[in-house]
This record gives C-alpha cells, structure tokens and sequence, in this order.
C-alpha cells in the first residue's frame, strides 16, 4: 500500500515523533511511505524518519494554488492510496488535500490527537475565568468559551465527513466526540492508540539500578502542564526524605517561575534538565509525576513505565484510565471539584517510597502493561484499518 501522512509543520513534538516511529515500520513491513509538511520548523525530528521515507515540505501552512498543485502531483506520481491526516483539526489540511484529490481513488484517515472535549484554546478561557471576579469580563469569557467550541465543533465535523475513517486515542474518547461534535451516526470513528516512541531495546529492569528519584518529563506551561503542582506535591515529600530527588527533564515558557518557586520554598533537592533525551532518567527513575490540567494520550507515561518507572498522575483526563490501573501499575489521584490535591498526591507517593516492595511489584506490572504500546502490537491495529480499504 502506498500511504502518505500529512502534516502542519516537521517539528519537536511528539505528534511527529509518533509520525516518524509509525513511517518508519509500515516501510519495514513492505509499504511506501512519504510526508508532506506545509512548513518546517525544526530539522531535527527529519532525523527520526528512515532514508526510504521521502519527504516534501511546501513552505507555507496556507491553503494555497501552489501547495494544492504540489500535493495532487504527489498523489498522482507515487500513486498514493491512503492518505493520513495527522491533523484532526484545524482545516487547513483536509480542505487542501480535499481539493488536491479531486477525481483520484485516495482514501483519508484522519486522527484527532487530544480529547475532543479539551484544547488548548478552550482551557485557556477556563483558566482566565476562574481568576477574574469581574461579572462583565466573566460573561464576555463564556461567550468567548462557547465561540470557541462552536468554531471547534463544525471544524471537527466537516473533517470527519470529509474522511473515510477518523480516529481517536482513547475508548472514553467516542462518547467525547459524539458530545461534542453532535454527530449521530459516528460509524467512521476509530480508536487507535500511539505507539511507544522511544526505544527501548536493550532495557532491562533491576531494581538494585533505580536510584531514589521522581522524574517530570515534559513541557513547562501553565495552560496544560501546570508543573507547579510536581513542586506543591515535592514541598511535602523533600523534608520527609532528604535522600531523595526530584528532576525536571524540559522546558518551556513557565521554567522561570517555576524556578522562583523552588527557591522560594528553599527545595535543596530539585534539578531542572531542560530538553533531553529522557531514557538515561527512565533508566535511573523509580517514579514519575504527572498533574496535568488535560491531556490526550500522554505517551510519557507508557514510556515511563517500560522501564518500570512508576506513574504517579492526575485523573484530569479520562485516557489515564486506559493506562494506568490505579494501586496496581500506578497511581492515579482522582479529579475533585475542589481540584488538585497536592497533599493525596504527596501522600501515595509516600506510601510507595516508603514500602520497596510495593514499587517493586508495581514497576514490574507497569514494565507488563507497556507492552500494550509497543509497534509491533499498534501496527496490528493499522494492519485492521488499511484492510477496511482492500
């Protein structure tokens, strides 16, 4: 099968990263793979995509004459028949390829990345709402907020019918979709999970080479991340075990201030890493924190875990209970109305740092249940929906 992903941007992110793992097998399993990216903004991820996947990047994240004419010449010379739309959102992608197609056999699965009932944009207005008091500014954010899913929602719909299957990441993320987009019948719609990204051969998990240490592998923001709370939820834990550490492995907007916060709660043991290749901390790692406003299918933690590093997250999203089965592979500290609680969250922790048994015997559950993500178990699921197309 000749198959073609398309993308927004040749990036640092783990959607291409996701992109290059998955080219990268179908290629060893026989199929033609090439990409084409409307604008790049980092060379390095290029140097994860094999020396057999082509690449073409058009320059321009436009809808335009130009970027319509380069695509339909690819469809047409490498006779492409499926085309993956790594974009679930926004439009400017499928309109493209919708008008590059025009007349070809092509099919189009397209894959939505995060819960279809949580973005960025939409979080962001949430967040603005529950710091202001001012009932005018409040009434204007809601309206802003409904705009906001209103645009989201045609969006997502007009791609799903423009698609002859739409996937999602996570079971619980059907019924999201539904709720939000309005469809009734959602018979394209797909789950179909990421697979691990990072490699992992040659791993082998002792218990005797975990070093007394939590990790945060990730960005540093405030909208998704909120990496404040890794710190509220160490403040708790440092005093109670001074031979322990807590490392931060990268970096973005809110690195700053969340160094002011350490200092200010005068932390001795935390170390801030920036961007890196997390597995030498996945090798060294005995747990991981994770508190998260929202997600969508956080690869860290099946990562994580195929080095038997225990996740410790927050239940703000519904995909965490397809990973983690909480108490025996993890821990998940449930979503309240009251919302994030550092000290449950300090508190489970303390309760696996202090019996070794038990974080051994959940780092080796956790190394069982990654098994679930490895390539080889997600191109099967592929292998299901390119038959659909036979």
């Amino acid at each position: 099968m000749n198959i073609l992903f398309l993308l927004r941007s040749l990036d640092i992110g783990g959607l291409e990263v996701v992109t290059a793992v998955l080219a990268n097998k179908f290629i060893s399993e026989g199929h033609y793979v090439s990409v084409f990216a409307f604008e790049k903004r980092s060379g390095k991820v290029i140097e994860r995509f094999g020396k057999d996947v082509e690449i073409t990047i058009a320059g321009k994240y436009l809808k335009t004459k130009e970027n319509i004419v380069l695509l339909r010449h690819l469809l047409i010379e490498k006779k492409i028949d499926v085309v993956i739309n790594q974009w679930g959102l926004p439009l400017i992608p499928i309109k493209t390829l919708c008008d590059a197609k025009r007349g070809l056999k092509v099919r189009v699965i397209s894959v939505y990345h995060n819960d279809p009932l949580q973005n960025g944009r939409i979080q962001s207005v949430e967040t603005q709402l529950t710091k202001t008091g001012n009932v005018l500014k409040k009434a204007v954010l809601r309206c802003k907020k409904l705009a906001f899913r209103c645009v989201t929602g045609y969006a997502m719909r007009y791609i799903y019918r423009k698609s002859d299957v739409f996937e999602v990441l996570s079971p619980s993320f059907v019924s999201h979709f539904q709720q939000f987009t309005w469809l009734e019948n959602t018979s394209k719609l797909v789950v179909q999970t990421n697979p691990i990204t990072i490699d992992i051969d040659g791993s082998e998990y002792h218990t005797e080479k975990k070093q007394k240490e939590i990790i945060y592998v990730g960005r540093i923001d405030y909208t998704q991340k909120r990496v404040f709370r890794v710190i509220e939820t160490w403040a708790q834990l440092e005093y109670l075990f001074p031979d322990w550490q807590l490392t931060i492995v990268g970096d973005g907007e809110e690195r700053e201030n969340i160094e002011h916060m350490v200092r200010d709660l005068e932390l001795k043991h935390v170390n801030f890493e920036g961007f890196q290749s997390p597995r030498t901390y996945y090798e060294r790692a005995s747990i991981l924190v994770l508190t998260s406003e929202f997600e969508g299918f956080p690869l860290v933690l099946a990562e994580c875990m195929s080095f038997g590093v225990v996740p410790a997250v927050y239940g703000s999203y519904s995909a965490v209970y397809d990973i983690i089965e909480d108490g025996f592979d993890g821990i998940i500290v449930s979503k309240t109305e009251e919302g994030f609680n550092a000290f449950e969250m300090a508190e489970r922790i303390k309760s696996l740092i202090e019996d070794k048994n038990k974080l051994n015997a959940m780092a080796l559950s956790a190394i069982e249940k990654s098994k679930n993500y490895s390539i080889d178990k997600i191109y099967d699921q592929w292998k299901v929906v390119f038959e659909k197309f036979i």
